[in-house]
């Protein structure tokens, strides 16, 4: 417990002195287990998930991850528009007309994608790691005013957690440390210019090259704590405070020519922390049918303040998810992201994991309206 104490003073050290000119959100993986429940189990995260979610679940079982491949994508997941990629991907649709369709997935859902790569260990009081997580996301109101937002970090991961049992309790305390490397669209990049050399197949190449980029490292801690009676479980975490950190900017094709990424530079950034708390009802572990039901909000007070007010607004702001596992190898998933449905499914042959989901999500950008939809596939060699 000394050890747990000791790190908690430190992180505690490492918030207060946080200072930056500009915020900038977290980065993690739209991993398909938490997509298909609405956004949680990050709270009560587990073996490679805790990489992302709650670093108390390094305490829990030893999991070997030796790859973890993810994907997402950003559309509504419906026939037509799946047709209509489809077309546009093989060529066979005329250039005005794969631009008028486009221009409506953004202005209609947002358009874009993302993927990650890890591997690590997390379990029996360890959690080390890396990851590599990048995103790509155009919204607007139509194809020419479409703005490209690129975000790409890299992350190297290593943290503890310790459990303690009083009685019937059992308590987990997690911590964590993560060296990290941010690249990212400076601004909004012209996606219309982006897309219209691409359909055509002239310019791409020069136009891709002109754009500016903001490259820097830094480091930032993860900390948080569960407390399970039965099957009834409550948790806290707080990720991504840390230090101030410095950027530098280069154009794509300066990065190109020189095989150099930006490092550092005169323009302060942070991570902006998000605190997170949850409740979690588990039945039936280690037998043939399990269940399992999350709530979690990532502002607790915030979700208390509107509970006062507007209680039906406030359940707005909370992620709801369910799991039913059937002998530990099918996983059928639903969830509400802040009010948006999910859905998902999961496979697991003991070595290999397949999750998949259908999810929406939120949006503070009221060009791309409440909220979007995409679908999100992963696949990884645990042991």
């Amino acid at each position: 417990m000394k050890r747990a104490f000791l790190a908690a003073i430190c992180a505690s050290f490492l918030a207060a002195n946080a200072f930056a000119q500009t915020g900038l959100a977290g980065l993690s993986p739209k991993d398909a287990r938490s997509m298909g429940m609405g956004g949680t189990f990050r709270v009560f995260a587990t073996g490679y998930q805790a990489f992302f979610g709650n670093p108390a679940g390094f305490a829990g079982p030893g999991t070997l991850t030796l790859a973890d491949v993810a994907t997402w994508g950003y559309f509504s997941p419906n026939p037509s528009d799946i047709k209509a990629l489809v077309d546009i991907a093989q060529g066979a649709t005329p250039q005005a007309d794969a631009e008028a369709t486009l221009g409506r997935l953004v202005a209609d859902n947002g358009f874009g994608g993302g993927a990650s790569v890890g591997l690590g260990w997390s379990g029996k009081g360890i959690g080390a790691g890396i990851t590599l997580i990048s995103d790509a996301l155009a919204t607007g109101t139509s194809y020419s005013d479409a703005s490209l937002t690129v975000r790409n970090q890299a992350n190297a991961i290593f943290g503890m957690a310790w459990p303690l049992e009083l009685g019937a309790f059992k308590f987990s305390f997690g911590a964590d440390l993560r060296a990290f490397y941010r690249l990212e669209s400076a601004t909004g990049w012209p996606f219309a210019d982006l897309a219209s050399a691409l359909l055509s197949g002239q310019g791409y190449t020069a136009d891709m090259a002109a754009l500016t980029v903001n490259g820097g490292y830094g480091l930032s801690v993860d900390t948080g704590a569960t407390l399970a009676f039965g099957p009834l479980s409550a948790g806290v975490m707080i990720r991504d405070y840390g230090y101030k950190f410095y950027m530098g900017s280069a154009t794509v094709g300066d990065i190109v020519d020189s095989g150099a990424i930006p490092l550092n530079g005169s323009n302060a950034y942070a991570l902006v922390p998000v605190y997170t708390a949850g409740l979690g009802l588990n039945f039936g572990r280690g037998g043939p049918v399990a269940s399992s039901f999350y709530i979690e909000a990532d502002d607790p007070m915030n979700f208390i303040n509107q509970a006062k007010t507007d209680f039906n607004t406030s359940l707005e702001l909370l992620h709801a998810g369910a799991e039913l596992k059937f002998v530990n190898f099918i996983a059928l998933r639903a969830g509400f992201n802040e009010g948006l449905l999910s859905f998902g499914a999961g496979i697991d042959l003991s070595l290999i994991e397949i999750d998949a989901a259908v999810f929406s999500e939120k949006t503070s950008d009221a060009t791309s309206g409440p909220g979007r939809s995409g679908i999100a596939i992963e696949a990884a060699i645990r042991f």
